[in-house]
């Protein structure tokens, strides 16, 4: 069960939004940082092809002006 977090930088004025887009999808939790326009995003899918997929549709996602890949485990 792939579980990776990310840090996700918004465009400006668009962090609600995003938080929001992304809460929306399924296997995604959005905490927002307390001094900045930054959300840490962790996400939990059941295997490799979801996970997958879950990556491509934050990749397309609007409003995202750089996401970090800052831990990911598998765990197998």
């Amino acid at each position: 069960m792939p579980i990776l977090s990310y840090l996700v930088l918004p465009v400006a004025g668009a962090t609600d939004q995003v938080a929001r887009r992304l809460t929306a999808i399924p296997g995604c939790e959005v905490a927002r940082a307390e001094n900045r326009d930054l959300l840490i995003l962790v996400t939990e899918t059941s295997g490799d092809a979801e996970e997958q997929a879950l990556r491509a549709s934050l990749a397309e996602l609007e409003g995202i002006r750089s996401m970090s890949l800052t831990f990911g485990g598998v765990d197998r």
